[in-house]
């Protein structure tokens, strides 16, 4: 019995990743989850567009972390096997520089395009909407988006989806996770700031093992243009 415990406690971290199985689980719930929550918004629609914003913003960080928590209680119950584990304070500061160099690069991207192509939708009028909408919205906004997303979007995207994919390699891991992050935001001017925090937080991941770098980025990130539509 104690060899057998011993044994057990010695298993490599690729043997705790999450297997088939729960990726599976994560795929029907998200689809349930999501499909019920967007029929529920269309028929009880926000009565403000601010309202409308924070309401919308509410459910792109409570869905992923409900779908999360069902995977979690499905079979493996170990949460280091999905990066919630702890971390050197160092990755947190350098995924705060990180966050500040996206945040540089996206931003300058969105103005050349705007330039270049004005009146551009960029999908995010309603998030403008929420921000705009008075201190109490802000502050709204900014903890739905910039705190609730984030974490529930890593818990999904990364403490799963990467988590999963690095059975093929660190590589395969990062670039697939990260494409279908910024698939799951839409085919618009948003995919490519999708896209790149999803490569910078796939690589976060592979490389700490732990969700939290990539949380702390994608909250200062979030935090960053989220405060910028306060201001449009």
């Amino acid at each position: 019995m104690k060899n057998n415990t011993v044994k057990m406690e010695a298993r490599p971290d690729t043997e705790r990743r999450p297997q088939w199985t729960e990726l599976i689980i994560a795929l029907v719930v998200a689809v349930l989850v999501y499909g019920v929550g967007i029929v529920l918004l269309g028929l009880f629609p926000a009565p403000t567009p601010a309202l409308e914003g924070l309401v919308g913003l509410l459910f792109s960080g409570a869905a992923p972390i409900l779908v999360f928590a069902i995977v979690v209680l499905s079979r493996i119950r170990k949460l280091p096997a999905f990066g919630v584990r702890r971390v050197s304070p160092r990755w947190l500061l350098i995924a705060v520089l990180l966050a500040a160099a996206c945040f540089a690069v996206i931003f300058t991207f969105d103005t050349v395009i705007q330039h270049l192509f004005p009146g551009v939708d960029d999908s995010q009028d309603i998030l403008r909407a929420a921000a705009s909408g008075g201190i109490l919205a802000l502050v709204g906004t900014i903890f739905f988006g910039a705190v609730l997303t984030p974490l529930g979007e890593e818990l999904l995207f990364r403490g799963i989806l990467t988590r999963f994919f690095e059975r093929w390699g660190g590589g395969v891991a990062i670039v697939v996770s990260a494409l279908i992050f910024a698939v799951w935001h839409g085919i618009n001017l948003v995919f490519p700031s999708a896209l790149l925090v999803g490569l910078v937080n796939g690589w976060l991941m592979v490389r700490t093992k732990s969700i939290w770098p990539g949380v702390v980025l994608h909250i200062v990130y979030n935090s960053a243009f989220l405060t910028l539509y306060s201001f449009s």
